[in-house]
């Protein structure tokens, strides 16, 4: 079984069968009332690792993975799916301005009531909302200059910044041009290494690398072992946009 999402904060197992049987051994949180719901949970890693569980009467489980992230914001979040988010995050302070916007996957739902997404709709304010991404296809560069003069850094004709993010689903979806069941939480980005420690993920016994970075805002990435980074490099490519409110640490114990 190989999942970028997965791997990136390594649960690699050798199949699903194995990792969830393995979380439920660990220890797997949740809540038993849901309306529409059998199963709303995680396992949460020492490591930072999780694993979110949702499952719909009758249909099978879903298994995504997350990030406990030293990142947080206060945030407009607007779940119009079962895990997926519409987030906006401002800077401190309740007149604070708009950082970014982007696509995520909540590893919490119940932290947030479900909107249509449009103008109009209801939303969720939460005041400290974690924001991490999980590296699935990426490069590292030296540093900002090497990455400014690669071809990486070119997307048609615009140049990217060393500290960019773009989520094109919701680009997708403002425009219209795709469907709300087509949307990821995929995020193309650039983000400077401000710190990086490896960390074992304790379920599967593999290594990743749990980053502090720099991008259109601060925020926590998981990164394979196989793209070593350190601090002052650039680290670009395709990632999963990760948020929770929480709630699992609260309930951790």
């Amino acid at each position: 079984m190989r999942s970028p999402q997965l791997h990136a904060v390594g649960f690699d197992f050798k199949n699903m069968d194995a990792l969830t049987k393995a979380a439920f051994d660990g220890g797997v949180r949740g809540v038993n009332k849901a309306p529409g719901f059998a199963l709303i949970g995680a396992y949460s890693d020492p490591s930072g690792a999780r694993l979110a569980f949702l499952q719909r009467k009758g249909q099978a489980v879903n298994v995504s993975a997350g990030l406990r992230s030293e990142a947080t914001y206060r945030a407009q979040v607007i779940r119009f799916t079962d895990l997926l988010a519409r987030v906006a995050v401002y800077s401190p302070g309740e007149d604070g301005g708009l950082l970014a916007q982007f696509l995520a996957m909540v590893d919490d739902p119940i932290a947030y009531e479900q909107h249509e997404l449009g103008p109009g709709g209801g939303f969720s304010i939460i005041q400290a909302l974690q924001v991490g991404a999980l590296a699935m296809d990426v490069e590292v560069f030296a540093d900002e200059a090497a990455f400014q003069a690669s071809d990486a850094a070119r997307v048609g004709a615009m140049l990217m910044e060393p500290r960019s993010m773009v989520s094109p689903s919701l680009m997708g979806l403002q425009a219209a041009s795709i469907t709300i069941e087509e949307a990821t939480p995929t995020l193309l980005m650039a983000a400077v290494v401000e710190a990086v420690e490896v960390r074992r993920n304790e379920l599967s016994g593999v290594d990743f690398q749990y980053v502090r970075a720099s991008s259109i805002i601060d925020l926590t990435l998981a990164v394979p072992m196989e793209h070593p980074v350190e601090p002052g490099n650039v680290v670009h490519g395709t990632f999963y946009a990760t948020a929770n409110a929480g709630t699992w640490d609260r309930n951790a114990g």
